[in-house]
């Protein structure tokens, strides 16, 4: 592909700085058209190559922010291209360069508040890992001179959705008293009464330590099992019915399908 052989030459010049050669390839991703097959395929290497040149690069002179967006992105191209399991691992290195960390400047806090976002919008069967990365996000943006009350309270919400759904609360436990104060006690109750998000309904097995645990290799060994092939319309049965097989074969988990928690629901 010659977009792939583009990326590849100029990770490889060494007559460009490390940033140069970062905004070649995001410029040359980008200028693809928007939610091509191309773009899509291209995005894999484009920002695995970005990512590895940022961690090759003398750790002082990389600009942080860059690394928690391009791992955003690229968990984004690893979604798009049917590769859910690569996630969790840029998921746990977002969470290792943000705990802990020292940031007094809105700019760099709105950018860690919308990685966060990006990164939990294509983290699946983590929930554990999404209130990590929840937390991380509410105090951040607590940490400002002046935080955005709703950013505070989207996440807190989430905070007691997955706390709930997981019967897990380390993330939660320390803050009931100030997620009270700033949601209000009736509307915490209702989130813990009525945790879910969604129209579809979900099979509370995958909100288990084990499921979590598990999903990852399950994923690619589905995967692996339907040739590596591109994922298309009407294959999702073929894909849920692997899933469910691999699950219960390997892992003992009794998983129900989306198509049977939810039977009077069209699926393609």
């Amino acid at each position: 592909m010659e977009i792939i052989e583009k990326i590849a030459n100029i990770a490889q010049d060494n007559n460009l700085s490390v940033i140069e050669r970062v905004a070649q390839i995001v410029e040359l991703q980008q200028s693809l058209p928007e939610y091509s097959d191309q773009a899509f395929k291209a995005s894999v290497p484009a920002y695995e190559t970005v990512r590895q040149l940022l961690l090759n690069d003398n750790y002082e002179g990389c600009h942080t922010s860059d690394l928690l967006m391009c791992n955003s992105m690229l968990a984004e191209a690893y979604i798009r291209n049917n590769r859910t399991w690569l996630v969790a691992p840029l998921a746990q290195h977002t969470i290792d360069m943000l705990t802990g960390a020292i940031v007094d400047d809105d700019e760099t806090i709105d950018m860690i508040v919308a990685a966060i976002d990006r990164m939990c919008s294509a983290l699946y069967g983590h929930p554990r890992m999404n209130m990590k990365l929840y937390s991380l996000q509410y105090s951040f943006e607590k940490g400002r001179q002046e935080p955005n009350e709703d950013t505070l309270k989207e996440a807190a919400e989430k905070i007691i959705s997955l706390a709930t759904l997981t019967e897990c609360d380390t993330w939660y436990a320390p803050l009931k008293e100030e997620f009270a104060e700033l949601l209000g006690t009736e509307m915490v109750r209702e989130i813990e009464n009525n945790p879910y998000t969604g129209h579809l309904k979900v099979d509370p097995v995958e909100y288990t330590e084990a499921y979590e645990n598990a999903i990852d290799a399950v994923e690619e060994e589905v995967n692996r099992r339907m040739g590596n092939q591109e994922y298309a319309m009407g294959m999702c049965f073929e894909i849920w019915s692997t899933k469910k097989e691999i699950l219960a074969e390997k892992y003992g988990i009794e998983w129900r399908t989306p198509s049977q928690m939810n039977p009077r629901v069209m699926f393609d």
